[in-house]
């Protein structure tokens, strides 16, 4: 990093930004400077300034919340995304093949994002949409983008995970993640198995970049109900079709699937 051209205020700027979105509830002055590392005189100037730029708002309880505005950041990014529009007709075409719901997803540290939905039937009791974001280590996205680290990349994410159990069905042993990611990069493919939601069943593949790196994932989400090892078997075979054929048109020309040896 060239430290001379680099702006400290801007990080910090951000990283108060970043915490808002860790919650809905908003945050008090203290809570802000105590999270983020910053003395109440720095933080009081940054949540000024935040909301006078509009991303900010306070309410009588001296609470601060994330507005509207931010969103304008978020969706700039889905809307010019050459991976999204790319995806889309392919992930509508899946969808409407298999009468279920069809995601795309790219990681962001340890959680995944998605950049695009079509929605079937909804499992969860809160809504999905285009920018929402979930664990990645209990979610099949997730899992595929996690093994598509390479190795030290893979541990540095894992040892900042909070592997919290959603369901008890969910992953909690670092080491049973590890051995299961290891897994997926044999075989091409991941599963999330009422990890998330005791309802849900998601397998999910890779997408690869002209640089060979997993850079998204697409994945398919049914009722536990509906599972079967002939529908399993179908879905991870036309997820690799679709996969693969995403991966070329992003001027990927290996192997497909394909993963950093472990």
């Amino acid at each position: 990093m060239n430290e001379r051209n680099y702006i400290q205020s801007l990080e910090r700027a951000l990283k108060i930004l970043e915490f808002f979105g860790s919650s809905s509830q908003g945050f008090t002055l203290t809570e802000v400077a105590d999270s983020c590392g910053l003395n109440k005189t720095a933080t009081n100037r940054f949540l000024f300034t935040l909301a006078e730029l509009g991303y900010l708002s306070r309410d009588e309880n001296k609470r601060y919340f994330l507005t509207a505005k931010i969103l304008s950041l978020g969706f700039g990014f889905l809307n010019s995304s050459n991976l999204r529009t790319i995806s889309k007709p392919p992930i509508d075409d899946l969808s409407a093949e298999l009468n279920k719901t069809v995601n795309l997803a790219v990681l962001d540290d340890i959680e995944v994002i998605y950049l695009y939905r079509k929605e079937r039937v909804r499992y969860l009791k809160y809504n999905l949409y285009d920018g929402s974001k979930l664990p990645a280590y209990c979610t099949s996205a997730g899992k595929i983008l996690l093994a598509g680290l390479d190795d030290s990349e893979l541990e540095n994410r894992l040892s900042r995970m909070e592997l919290r159990p959603i369901t008890r069905r969910t992953f909690t042993d670092p080491e049973l993640l590890r051995k299961e990611l290891f897994q997926i990069r044999e075989q091409g493919y991941s599963i999330s198995d009422r990890e998330l939601s005791l309802d849900l069943f998601a397998i999910a593949a890779p997408i690869i970049d002209n640089n060979g790196k997993v850079t998204a994932a697409i994945n398919v989400t049914m009722d536990t109900k509906d599972r079967s090892k002939k529908n399993e078997k179908l879905i991870v075979e036309k997820l690799f079709q679709k996969g693969a054929s995403i991966s070329s048109m992003l001027g990927y020309l290996g192997a497909y699937p394909n993963f950093p040896s472990s």
